[in-house]
């Protein structure tokens, strides 16, 4: 868990960005909540980002997922 990770991207998109001043993978990374989380970013688009997060690390008492951990997961996505 924390594993931080960046979606990839073809090389003229990134250098595309980076002309404009942009370094799209770190744009596109899960951030310092979103790594401690374990949420990884597995695909993203102009029209999608698709994300996982782990259950396990991220529960309340009763073995459930948190709601601030679906929350957390949501906004790293959005």
């Amino acid at each position: 868990m924390g594993e931080h990770t960046a979606p990839t991207f073809p090389q003229e998109i990134i250098d595309e960005y980076a002309a404009l001043g942009v370094d799209l993978p770190a744009l596109f990374s899960a951030g310092h909540l979103g790594e401690r989380m374990g949420v990884r970013i597995t695909e993203a688009s102009a029209d999608r980002v698709v994300g996982t997060m782990p259950v396990e690390g991220n529960t309340q008492p009763y073995g459930l997922l948190h709601g601030g951990a679906s929350a957390v997961l949501a906004e790293t996505l959005g």
